[in-house]
Order: structure tokens, then C-alpha cells, then sequence
């Protein structure tokens, strides 16, 4: 295999020194260890990580690190392909010959995309063992620490970075938000929550308004092409389409419904297969699965789970409409922002009289789109099974609109606009 040349390197190192950083500052502290560790920032692509890494690297130089030490690689870059640790041993070579007072000084590594190099984990511990601090990015789940933490010996810590948080979406739109609105101010911010419930968050899509449904279906090609069909050789591509298909506009799921389903669709697929392309899909940030919260995992196999999409505007595009559903997709993806994992903090509570959509940590959350006579006592009912189960200390539902504080049998439930919820 041909190894890439000296001056590629070189032109490599100095173009990248030279991109543009302007963008939507991300309300996601990156940290900056004090120690050689890596810092893995993974999400979905097309979300903002490559931006996250120019925004930090911005930092890094206007806090007086000379810009010959912060240094910026993409391992999607055509010049780069088939990279090897070889290559790589070959770049630090050159960049010492280019900033020869730098070689024995920390220096900051922007990896790009680094899953894309076979065995990088042993170049970035070669970094951290002389004192450098590396941050690795790509749209892999097996670069969170909890995958890589024996690759790197423990020496590493993740930031997730997904698409805009409402709060973000409103920065991209220029709109500032004060404590107080008047009655115009909150109609504007309630129709851009309007259009932010349909079309999401990913970052082209909220700043190209015009253009979005375009560059979602864009965005969802290069995940499947790219971060799945490409990446695990798969074939049967219609049939990873259609179980997308059927993940978005599902409530709940089990191996065997989405067998069948397949099965009375024509499409010839086993239950092992199927089973792997929900791994690559959640692998490659685009599915997140949520467990029951129930102590058997025979009866959790059979409960099955609850599909959810990174970003609505995914599930837009794949023909989801439904407002209820777009909203508890919002709802889900903001819990993951916050810091909750399906299956070990955040869960989804069933039982016979109804089903509570979301246990996170101590706290009970039913969402709906509005709570009326018809729907209330389904609605509010699992939430007290909820409290009684599973220790919930906080019942909450959170509606698009509507606002009250409820007593029921001695508990208090807050029903909570999303907008609120949100802010």
C-alpha cells in the first residue's frame, strides 16, 4: 500500500490551519483536561462536531497558545485515504520538521472522523504518553468512553454533541430570549417552537429554512450509505430503508413484530440480520432504543421497546406528521442531552391501565400533546402506578400549551407547556 507522501502531510497540516470557524456557538463545554487525556466528542453526522472542534480550537489560540502547537486533522479527507499508523508516525515526523520548537512542548490534536484509521486507539496513546491532549470526533458509538476506556487505558472522557437544542435553534434564528415576553414575543417564539417540533435541529437544516427537507433527506443518506451500508457491507439496502421505516412511525417494537412486518412486506431477512441493523443504526447515533422498566429481561423481550430518531426532522421526512409523536421525540432527545442513558437512568414505565413514557432518574414524565377530557385520566393515572413502582419523587406532563398544577391522591402532577420545559 502506498504510504502518503512528506508534502501531502505538510499541505495537509496547513490547509486545516486555515479553516473557517464562524458558526452557531454550542452551549457544550468541551473540557480541557489538565492531565494527557483524550476527549471523545461523538453524535450523529452533520450535527456540528467538526464545527465544536474549530470553536475549541478558536479558544485554545485567543487564550495564547501559539497556533503551530493546536493542530487539525479530517480522516475523510480524500488525501488521506487508507491512512496507516505508519502514515501517521510520518506526520508527526513532518510537523516537527515544520515547528522543530514545538517537539518537545504540549501540543493540542484535533482528530477528525478518526474511527476511519485501523487501530488509531495506539496512535492517540502515543500522544497522551508525551504529554499532549488529544480530541477525537466521529459518528461512531464505539468511540464513548465507556467503549474505548480499555484502548486508552481509562484515559479518556466523552462530550455528546447532537443537533440544535432549542435554546441553540433560537440563537441560529437570532432571537434573543429575555425572563419576560410580551404577548407578541411569545407568539413568535411559540411558532418557531412549532417549526422546531416538525423539522429539528440539525444545524444546515434550522440555518437553510428553505432548503431543509432537502438537506435532511441529504443527512439521513450520508448516515445510512456512509455510516452503515458502506461501513458493515451490507446489501439488503431496501430492507435497512424499510425498517426505518417502520422504527419512526412505530410506538413500540419487538425483534419478532419487525420480522414478521418485513416478512409480510416480501422482504427476505433474518432475525440475526435485523437484529444487527438496529445495532448499526444505534451505532451511528440515528436509533435509540428504550428499555421498560421492568426487573425481568424475559418480559422487558417481550414488552419490546420504544424507537426513537436523534432529531425529528428525520422523523419528518420519513412521513411522521403526527404532532404527538414529533413532541415526545423532543422530549426524549432533550433527556439525552441532559445527561440520561436508556437502560440505566431513563426507561419507559409499563402497565396494563396505560404506560408512563419516561422514568428519568426520580422523576415520572408523561408527554402529550394536550391533556383534555378524553384523554386525562389515561394520561394522568400511570403516573401515580409510576410513583408507587418505581420511586418517582416528580410527576410531570409535559403538553405543547397548556399549564396547571394538579392534586391526585395526595400527589402533586405539574402539567408543563414544552416551551417552558424546554427554556
Amino acid at each position: 500500500m502506498k504510504m502518503i507522501e512528506r508534502e501531502t502531510w505538510a499541505e495537509v497540516i496547513l490547509d486545516y490551519r486555515r479553516l473557517f470557524r464562524w458558526g452557531v456557538k454550542r452551549e457544550i463545554e468541551v473540557p480541557m483536561p489538565n492531565t494527557p487525556l483524550a476527549v471523545s466528542i461523538v453524535g450523529p453526522r452533520r450535527a456540528g462536531k467538526t464545527f465544536l472542534m474549530l470553536q475549541t480550537m478558536g479558544e485554545l489560540v485567543g487564550s495564547g497558545i501559539p497556533e503551530s502547537r493546536v493542530v487539525y486533522i479530517n480522516f475523510e479527507d480524500p488525501r488521506l485515504t487508507d491512512v496507516t499508523l505508519d502514515d501517521l508516525m510520518v506526520f508527526l515526523e513532518v510537523l516537527n520538521e515544520m515547528h522543530p520548537d514545538d517537539a518537545g512542548e504540549t501540543r493540542y490534536f484535533f482528530l477528525d472522523e478518526v474511527q476511519n484509521v485501523p487501530g488509531w486507539e495506539r496512535f492517540v496513546r502515543y500522544l497522551l504518553d508525551f504529554d499532549n491532549r488529544v480530541f477525537v470526533s466521529g459518528s461512531s458509538s464505539k468511540l464513548l468512553s465507556k467503549e474505548i476506556a480499555t484502548q486508552l487505558r481509562g484515559r479518556s472522557i466523552s462530550v455528546g454533541v447532537f443537533p440544535f437544542s432549542f435554546r441553540e435553534f433560537l440563537k441560529a434564528r437570532g432571537e434573543k430570549l429575555p425572563k419576560y415576553l410580551s404577548t407578541e414575543e411569545k407568539a413568535k417564539v411559540t411558532a418557531l417552537l412549532g417549526e422546531y417540533l416538525e423539522w429539528g435541529g440539525y444545524p444546515e437544516a434550522v440555518l437553510n429554512p428553505e432548503l431543509r427537507m432537502e438537506v435532511l433527506r441529504s443527512i439521513l443518506d450520508l448516515a445510512v450509505y456512509r455510516d452503515i451500508v458502506e461501513r458493515w457491507g451490507i446489501r439488503n439496502v431496501s430492507a435497512i430503508r424499510l425498517l426505518l421505516k417502520m422504527l419512526a412511525r412505530s410506538s413500540h417494537l419487538t425483534l419478532s413484530k419487525a420480522y414478521s412486518t418485513l416478512k409480510s412486506l416480501g422482504v427476505s431477512v433474518g432475525k440475526g440480520t435485523l437484529a444487527d441493523y438496529m445495532e448499526y443504526l444505534s451505532d451511528a447515533f440515528i436509533l435509540y432504543r428504550l428499555p421498560p422498566y421492568v426487573k425481568s429481561y424475559k418480559k422487558a423481550e417481550l414488552l419490546g421497546f420504544k424507537p426513537y430518531l436523534v432529531d425529528s426532522g428525520l422523523l419528518r421526512i420519513l412521513g411522521v406528521t403526527d404532532r404527538g409523536r414529533l413532541l415526545e421525540n423532543t422530549v426524549f432527545m432533550e433527556l439525552i442531552r441532559r445527561g440520561f442513558t436508556p437502560g440505566e437512568d431513563l426507561f419507559y414505565f409499563p402497565s396494563e391501565g396505560g404506560e408512563v413514557d419516561f422514568i428519568a432518574g426520580e422523576e415520572a414524565i408523561q408527554v402529550t400533546y394536550e391533556i383534555h377530557p378524553f384523554n386525562r385520566e389515561r394520561e394522568l393515572k400511570p403516573l401515580l402506578k409510576a410513583a408507587n413502582s418505581c420511586g418517582a419523587r416528580t410527576l410531570k406532563v409535559i403538553t405543547f400549551a397548556q399549564r396547571e398544577t394538579l392534586g391526585l391522591k395526595g400527589r402533586k402532577i405539574e402539567i408543563v407547556p414544552l416551551l417552558r420545559w424546554l427554556l
